[in-house]
């Protein structure tokens, strides 16, 4: 609803003119005021709302450093003689478990696993001649697994394996 003032107070000079000039008017000093209060809370909300943010990163759990990746290596000679234990050597840094196996002489695990372990054949009714693969898996903590094979060849009784002889 806009007001008029009376006649009587039409001079601009006047008091009651005065007094109606300040009525439902703004003072621009107060709406400057208003202004710069309001802009200085927003900065405020958004410094705050950003000093949360690095806040919460800087306390975030850091991500564990990725595992090292599970690698086997199979070590032995290329020949197996009838009648005596041949070794293998078996090496895994970050293995816990290993399991092994030849088609026809059988398998095995090894549980724990450290980082080198050792297995032997000792073939009995094998013919000389024949080769046979050695297969093995080892598994980490986490459940990932690597594999490795190495062949070797038997030889006939008697025979003398010298480290380094039979490899290719």
């Amino acid at each position: 609803m806009i007001r008029r003032p009376p006649r009587s107070t039409l001079d601009r000079s006047s008091a009651a003119s005065d007094v109606y000039k300040r009525q439902g008017h703004w003072n621009a000093q107060i709406i400057a005021a208003l202004i710069a209060a309001g802009a200085t809370l927003l900065t405020a909300l958004i410094a705050g709302i950003f000093g949360l943010l690095q806040l919460r990163a800087a306390n975030a759990p850091t991500a564990a450093p990725p595992a090292p990746p599970l690698t086997v290596e199979l070590d032995g000679p290329r020949l197996a003689p009838l009648g005596q234990q041949t070794y293998f050597t078996i090496i895994s840094e970050n293995a816990v478990r290993a399991e092994w196996a030849i088609a026809g002489f059988g398998r095995d695990e090894i549980n724990p696993f450290r980082q080198v372990d050792q297995i032997f054949v000792e073939p009995e009714d094998a013919e000389a001649g024949q080769t046979y693969t050695l297969l093995v898996t080892v598994y980490d903590a986490a459940g990932n697994r690597a594999n490795a094979r190495h062949e070797f060849e038997i030889a006939p009784a008697g025979s003398i394996v010298v480290p380094g002889e039979g490899e290719p």
